[in-house]
């Protein structure tokens, strides 16, 4: 478990890397956010509610998330295994750079963030594998 928690710990502090980077550099990612956002609020007559739904939204899946943590065992390595996948998807951030022949904002630390997801599906791999040698010899 030690693993897991190391690694998940680096991926707070390379987030937060991430975010800086790209407030200093560029916010090139919020336009495509905002973009996302705007078709979005279309689905909707009123914005508020559409806001509040999307708020909701997100407060429970990040609700869930923490309550898989607090369950431990395989809801836990499960929550891990999504923070890899979101670690993974910051490729894009290289991809775009190549595409575009230039660099895109955050695209550093998005090397980071990969590397510590790999280093984190690792941990998580081996913690999985653990667990079910246990409980096959019990």
């Amino acid at each position: 478990m030690g693993g897991i928690q190391r690694w998940f710990g680096l991926l707070i502090v390379v987030a937060a890397l991430h975010m800086t980077e790209q407030l200093i550099i560029g916010l090139d990612e919020l336009y495509i956010i905002r973009h996302i956002l705007r078709g979005y609020y279309r689905w909707f007559k009123d914005a508020d509610f559409a806001t509040v739904l999307l708020v909701t939204i997100v407060v429970l899946f990040v609700l869930t998330l923490l309550y898989g943590v607090l369950l431990g065992g395989r809801p836990l390595l499960w929550v891990m295994g999504f923070f890899v996948l979101i670690a993974l998807s910051e490729v894009h951030h290289v991809i775009e750079s190549i595409v575009q022949r230039r660099y895109v904002s955050g695209t550093v630390t998005a090397v980071l963030w990969m590397a510590d997801g790999v280093m984190l599906g690792l941990a998580v791999w081996q913690q999985a594998r653990l667990s079910s040698s246990v409980a096959s010899a019990s």
